[in-house]
């Protein structure tokens, strides 16, 4: 809309300041209403179901306009947000008729969907999180901060893998709203989060700082800080320049001092367990796969927080596995200790469930949004913070050491709130009655005006009866002429002068008097000085907390530790977890009757069946065989998961358990297409497989299941063949390969560390049982046809497939691998294994039933 002299001055006010956010939808303020105009009116009332009406502005047709009463604007622009938009909120800066031609006004506050601030509007279970994105070539910077939480994070990598890493951060962190140079722009393209709309699209944001020393510069000004060694970020040149783009954004879009983002937390890949998306989406770590809801995942199963703030902290706790044997053993130890006091644990899990969300209340009082009564709940959630402090004072454990110390006495700030907020606030500030009586003798004066200018008009009548000696003299009020002396007609002659004429009726003349008039504003200004007087000391204390923001952040996330910690020893109690050995020296993994944490969780009568899981010095890959639906998968996600519970300092669903520290958990399981980027689910299996092969090492866990199904069988049997050699004599990883293809269980004996195991199943009249037990060795066959049966395929049909299978087996040729001489038996690989077999069965331990089912299955080998 063109800016022209026909406009109003109003409209031409409007107009300007449209100019100035030209992708924002303007919330323009006239007295209690938010309006909106031309696009936006019309975006609006469409939107948020608004009625759609128009102003006139000095054009020939009138505006298209809608609004809002102030008071309500959270809920639609919560709803604007949530659909993309930006909505810049301009307020007026002075009263009507302080100055000449329109009110002052300006835009206070941009809210975008990374910087919401309103409880309300956010889930109060997970971080709204804000990112920038700073690419130079292969060099990347990102920055992600929650600005209603305080919580900032910053990393930097580079090397030819950096899209990959790029999409797992962007996985990791969800980012609500995306920022980023032009040169990012130009490679977001490439970025399967991007391309799967899995976040919006990103944005160019220049910033004001673009250069290193000028960023530099400007975070040391912000963090209030000598060095940025102090948040180990001091050479992270594109952290840096990310970090100081992302605090230009808040502060333009706030304009404000930005009182709770003042620690900045340095990200390393080498102190988290790295999760690719696929090992992410795979082991349902935050969400199922079918629904994509927290139900069912490994998020589910260990969130027994009590706060808001513990259920964030414990989301993090999975999303970023420890590697630091120290540190996860210090949580094993503080988890042990709360779990062995259970009148301890139930006391302080009592108390955390009363705490409010302590960390966005902090961030509303940096934004000077928070509430007369959020205050109130704020100051009752300090001093049972304080409860939560004393209760701690006996524990042991490093890190319950630690929280007690860190918890900050705030009784006294507590104590301050509660004289200061009346326990009856409004919802509302705009009637004023927040202050409570007794905070301020001034505000106490105005609000008791009215009362106690009834007993100084009586003390006043009864002064001038005296010094006049008018017998029938007396006070009054009009709401036309005030207040005034009445004198009859009759005793007028006795009048002073110093009585001053105000009105004449029939029978009497009215008078005032200096006194009379100096009270007379005083009562009757006595409620608009009230409310101005309330909002000076409300902002006041809103000023003086800020200063606590820092002991209350601090405590709030001592408070979200012991959450977490409580909550791991929860679920450990409930569900018989024992406690991991973490072996940072030796790289091998030892479960004894292990257990699918979620699986078990879910099941509703019948008992989960334990199976173990050895790597060790003899054992680097574990090559599964069995038929579908018999547990493999189930089994291998079974070890993914428990050893990432261990690396968050979790108890784990076993009779025990010794686990090495691991550097990243992979997984390759379940068939996919990615059809709209071409790909079809070999080529995703494929490319899955050779991300897997570039990135692990032999301190990694490898999940690959079924590789090689998506082609002809020869060429997949070919592919997978080719695939585990390469990881075991190449990487040496700890690996899980589940397979169909019989002939690679010849590899036993062949290549060192490979061993074949397999899920045990019972023959009988013609059918299968599902033993769900993992034994050594390999399966005879697939069970394709009895799996077909139990899934109700016609009788008919299957009779067919045994027909053909029959047919098939009879003539197919035995395949044959040139192994390049390292068998170093002379016996068949067939009997080789089941040598091996014998010779590692303990029959002091073996259960009947496995015991049976291994001799069959052993006595069938040797006969073929």
């Amino acid at each position: 809309m063109k800016i022209t002299s026909k406009v109003s001055p109003m409209m031409q006010q409007y107009l300007l300041t449209k100019e100035s956010y030209p992708d924002c939808v303007l919330f323009y303020r006239l007295g209690d209403f938010y309006e909106m105009f031309f696009e936006d009116a019309i975006l609006c009332s469409r939107l948020l179901e608004l009625t759609l009406t128009g102003k006139d502005c000095g054009l020939e047709e009138r505006a298209p306009m809608c609004g809002i009463p102030h008071h309500a604007s959270k809920q639609y622009i919560a709803k604007l947000v949530d659909n993309g938009y930006k909505v810049a909120i301009c307020e007026q800066l002075s009263n009507p008729g302080d100055q000449k031609g329109p009110v002052a006004r300006d835009v206070v506050q941009v809210v975008t969907p990374g910087t919401m601030l309103e409880s309300d509007a956010l889930e109060a279970t997970t971080n709204n999180f804000l990112m920038y994105i700073h690419t130079d070539a292969d060099n990347v910077g990102v920055c992600y901060s929650d600005i209603s939480t305080g919580l900032m994070e910053m990393t930097e990598f580079s090397g030819p893998d950096y899209i990959k890493l790029l999409d797992d951060i962007i996985i990791r962190v969800r980012p609500k709203e995306v920022l980023c140079n032009e040169s990012t722009l130009n490679i977001c393209g490439k970025l399967t989060t991007v391309n799967t709309s899995y976040v919006a699209p990103f944005a160019v944001y220049a910033g004001t700082h673009n250069t290193f020393n000028a960023s530099k510069e400007f975070l040391l000004k912000h963090f209030q800080v000598q060095s940025l060694s102090v948040f180990d970020a001091s050479d992270k040149k594109h952290g840096i320049l990310a970090t100081a783009k992302l605090l230009d954004y808040v502060y333009d879009t706030q304009k404000r001092n930005i009182y709770n983002l003042k620690k900045l937390v340095t990200i390393k890949d080498e102190n988290f367990v790295h999760l690719d998306i696929s090992a992410r989406r795979n082991l349902e770590l935050v969400e199922n796969m079918s629904l994509r809801k927290k139900h069912g995942s490994l998020l589910w199963l260990l969130d027994k927080t009590k706060t808001c703030m513990g259920a964030r902290k414990m989301r993090s706790f999975i999303d970023k596995p420890l590697t630091n044997a120290k540190q996860i053993n210090e949580r094993l130890n503080a988890v042990e200790e709360l779990l062995s006091n259970y009148i301890l644990r139930d006391e302080l899990q009592a108390e955390l469930q009363m705490i409010i969300d302590i960390e966005r209340r902090c961030g509303k009082i940096s934004a000077n949004t928070i509430m007369p009564k959020e205050l109130l709940s704020l100051a009752s959630s300090l001093q049972l913070m304080y409860n939560v402090k004393t209760k701690l004072v006996n524990c042991k454990s490093k890190l319950l050491v630690d929280i007690y110390n860190q918890i900050a006495d705030l009784t006294k700030v507590a104590e301050f709130l509660f004289v200061a907020i009346n326990k009856d606030a409004p919802a509302v500030l705009k009637d004023g009655g927040y202050i409570a009586n007794g905070y301020n003798q001034e505000l106490d004066n105005l609000r008791n005006a009215k009362e106690i200018g009834k007993e100084w008009l009586v003390a006043l009548e009864q002064s001038e009866k005296e010094k006049t000696g008018i017998k029938n003299l007396k006070t009054g009020y009009n709401k036309i002429f005030g207040y005034y002396i009445e004198v009859t007609n009759g005793s007028l002659v006795q009048v002073p002068d110093y009585y001053i004429r105000k009105q004449t009726t029939t029978t009497a003349e009215r008078f005032i008097i200096p006194e009379l008039k100096e009270m007379e504003y005083k009562i009757l200004n006595s409620t608009e000085e009230a409310l101005k007087l309330e909002n000076k000391l409300y902002t006041e204390i809103k000023e003086a907390l800020k200063a606590y923001i820092s002991d209350m952040l601090q405590s709030s996330e001592a408070l979200s530790l012991l959450d977490c910690l409580l909550s791991l020893a929860t679920v450990a109690t409930k569900n018989n977890y024992c406690k991991p050995v973490i072996n940072s020296k030796v790289n091998g993994i030892k479960i004894v009757n292990g257990r699918h944490p979620v699986v078990e969780a879910m099941m509703n009568t019948s008992e989960f069946v334990p199976n173990d899981c050895t790597f060790d010095q003899s054992t680097s890959t574990m090559l599964i065989t069995g038929p579908n639906m018999a547990g493999k998968s189930t089994y291998m996600r079974q070890v993914a998961i428990i050893t990432l519970m261990a690396h968050i300092g979790s108890f784990v669903p076993a009779t025990s358990a010794e686990i090495s520290i691991v550097d990243r958990i992979f997984t390759r399981v379940g068939a996919t297409d990615e059809l709209a980027f071409g790909q079809s689910t070999f080529m995703v299996e494929m490319n899955e497989v050779a991300n897997i092969l570039s990135n692990a090492t032999s301190k990694s866990l490898i999940v690959l299941d079924e590789v090689g199904r998506g082609t002809s069988t020869y060429d997949g049997m070919s592919i997978a063949w080719a695939i585990l050699e390469y990881i075991a004599n190449n990487i040496k990883a700890k690996t899980m390969f589940s397979t169909h293809y019989h002939e690679l269980t010849s590899l036993e004996g062949t290549i060192e560390g490979v061993k074949n195991y397999k899920v045990m199943v019972k023959e009988y009249n013609g059918g299968i049982m599902f033993l769900h037990k993992i034994g050594r060795g390999s399966a005879n066959r697939s069970f394709g046809i009895e799996v077909a049966k139990l899934a109700g395929l016609p009788q008919e049909l299957l009779n067919r497939a045994n027909q053909i299978l029959a047919h098939q087996e009879s003539s197919a040729s035995k395949t044959s691998v040139d192994t390049s001489g390292k068998i170093t038996s002379n016996l068949r690989p067939e009997e080789q294994e089941v040598l091996n077999i014998i010779k590692e069965l303990n029959i002091n331990t073996i259960p009947p039933i496995m015991a049976f089912t291994t001799l069959n299955d052993l006595i069938e080998k040797l006969k073929k």
